[in-house]
């Protein structure tokens, strides 16, 4: 039995990925919750909620699986891979709260209030909110990176011309995300925001040749630079910060063609990893 489910994740390791992402986020977690709300219990419901950070466990699971320590230890080395051209960290550091005040002033043009420097928070919060970030593995970038770029889209790029593989795990993502996102008038803006934001991670990723890093820096940097604006003020804010994410992931894939600034070294290198299998 053992022998045959490890023939079965060294065939579809990437499809394994994703089945056991879902089951630890949507069941085990919801399990977790749900023991924490009957017993109010942090160390009953312990054991649930390491399981529960899905992408991140089910990377390292199926790593171990199909390549042992070997496989395991490549998947955490992206997470070192820090010698890459100081416009990379200028990217994954500003990129993506720039766009949220270009989404801000567009707001205030079309009439929503100013906001004050106040309303952005004090920095010794914003950066210690972005450091927190960074090694919180219930939080979106440590739970999410080492999974959907650092194990998913390697094999996904292996198979597919990135762009294509961008997408397609962008729209995992998506419905992984279902349930997590707020009920509302405008919940589906988050579909083609999170596909933006897939394309702009990828993109980031083959530029430094397979730096978990730095997407997982740029992922920690999105929310850095928001203001709630209020009522019709919010909605248009959403709409306006979608908008100029997809302006922006449109223009990358411009400039940077179909393999979103992968280079040819780097998708060899990319073959030559551990069982890299490609389904």
């Amino acid at each position: 039995m053992m022998n045959r489910l490890s023939s079965l994740v060294k065939r579809y390791p990437t499809i394994v990925f994703f089945v056991l992402a879902f089951i630890l986020t949507w069941g085990v977690g919801r399990v977790a919750d749900t023991v924490y709300a009957a017993t109010q219990s942090i160390i009953m419901m312990l054991p649930l909620a390491l399981l529960s950070a899905g992408p991140l466990v089910a990377a390292l699971i199926v790593s171990a699986l199909i390549g042992g320590k070997a496989e395991v230890l490549a998947l955490l080395r992206k997470l070192t891979i820090w010698r890459v051209s100081w416009r990379w960290y200028v990217i994954a550091l500003f990129l993506l709260p720039a766009l949220h005040l270009v989404a801000i002033y567009l707001n205030v043009l079309l009439g929503a209030p100013m906001p004050t420097m106040a309303a952005f928070g004090p920095w010794t919060g914003i950066l210690s909110a972005f450091a927190i970030r960074l090694v919180n593995p219930w939080d979106g970038p440590m739970l999410e990176e080492l999974g959907w770029r650092g194990f998913a889209l390697p094999r996904l790029q292996d198979r597919y011309v990135p762009l294509t593989a961008n997408l397609i795990l962008g729209f995992a993502v998506v419905l992984w995300h279902l349930p997590l996102i707020p009920s509302g008038d405008y919940a589906w803006i988050y579909i083609p925001g999170t596909l933006a934001v897939t394309i702009l991670l990828g993109w980031v990723y083959n530029g430094t040749g397979g730096s978990v890093l730095l997407t997982l820096i740029m992922h920690a940097s999105e929310p850095l630079l928001q203001v709630d604006f209020a009522g019709a003020d919010g909605t248009r804010y959403m709409g306006l910060l979608v908008l100029v994410y997809v302006a922006t992931a449109v223009i990358i894939v411009m400039l940077a063609g179909k393999e979103l600034g992968r280079k040819e070294a780097f998708a060899a290198a990319a073959d030559r990893q551990p069982l890299a299998d490609s389904a």
